[in-house]
């Protein structure tokens, strides 16, 4: 995997990422840590957590994949490895019932404290990607802008990001942080893959990708993309006329689908890395966060970075279904 400027910041990340959400829960503490070093000896050095990650596994609290990370890192040389996680979606209280769930939110006083949650867990004494993880519009955009420079004036954060918002949202954050001096966000997160979800689908607090976000991006260079939920837990492994999640089952998605099989035996690869690398092909920089229990999905996924796709491959994916 090649190395790419994650906005306008110093910092230098892979081109893909490792997403950790199961890390102490699916995945155990000798698991996660195989998966991790197959991940960095193809080229990664950039992880993704967050503080409820994954509460809603038996058993969960949120605190797992953070410290099974944390359990690893503290053997490691800090600098070689990009870390990011996020506050703002940790349960107050959870009773098994997302619909009644109360999450933490992104006030000042409780970002302050998150971070120092995830510094204790991850063993380390500085982020370098701290997002909020939901965009909470009833906070004040400009307190939690206050709270990520308290942080970072203290070097427990280095750079900030979004999830799960809207761009006119990143916008008026971004203007208040010109304005006043406040940090700036520079990657946002969401959504996304080759499926098309319905235009009524129901992702709770889940925000996608769209034309529109992408078309925003593209005119600020400050930020980069990252798509979460990229293979759609393993829609794409499966052969042949197969059942289509809920929210992607349209006959528009079955043609994608055949037209994805197609074009990956033609190119000798699988559907999940022709996923992958139509993601890393779009008009803006999009960095993949993908995922994985064993050493070989991790194999299988950074192969994707050395596919080469033609405009006439891009283009023929693209209008599938249209």
């Amino acid at each position: 995997m090649k190395k790419t400027t994650l906005g306008n910041t110093n910092l230098k990340v892979s081109e893909m990422c490792l997403g950790t959400m199961y890390f102490g829960t699916k995945t155990n503490q000798k698991q996660s840590e195989s998966v991790i070093e197959t991940f960095l000896d193809n080229g990664g050095n950039f992880l993704d957590s967050s503080n409820n990650y994954a509460f809603w596994m038996e058993g969960g609290i949120g605190d797992e994949s953070e410290q099974t990370i944390g359990n690893w890192l503290q053997h490691q040389q800090r600098d070689k490895i990009i870390l990011a996680t996020k506050c703002g979606a940790r349960p107050k209280s959870f009773d098994g019932n997302l619909d009644n769930i109360s999450l933490e939110g992104l006030s000042h006083d409780t970002i302050i404290q998150a971070v120092e949650g995830s510094l204790k867990r991850l063993k380390t004494d500085y982020i370098d990607l701290m997002y909020g993880h939901i965009d909470f519009p009833e906070y004040p955009i400009e307190e939690r802008l206050n709270a990520f420079q308290k942080l970072k004036e203290q070097g427990k954060i280095r750079e900030i990001g979004t999830s799960n918002t809207w761009s006119w949202r990143i916008e008026e954050s971004n203007n208040l942080s010109k304005a006043q001096g406040l940090p700036q966000y520079c990657a946002v997160q969401q959504k996304f893959s080759y499926l098309r979800p319905k235009y009524n689908a129901d992702f709770w607090v889940q925000r996608i990708i769209d034309e529109e976000m992408i078309d925003y991006v593209s005119y600020r260079p400050e930020l980069t993309l990252f798509a979460y939920s990229t293979l759609l837990s393993g829609a794409y492994s499966k052969d042949g006329n197969i059942e289509l999640p809920q929210e992607y089952d349209t006959k528009d998605n079955q043609l994608r689908m055949s037209t994805l099989e197609k074009i990956a035996k033609q190119l000798g690869c699988s559907k999940n890395q022709l996923v992958l690398a139509w993601i890393m092909n779009q008009r803006v920089k999009i960095i993949p966060i993908i995922s994985g229990s064993r050493p070989s999905q991790i194999e299988e996924s950074t192969k994707a970075a050395g596919i080469s796709l033609s405009k006439e491959v891009i283009e023929e994916l693209n209008k599938s279904g249209d």
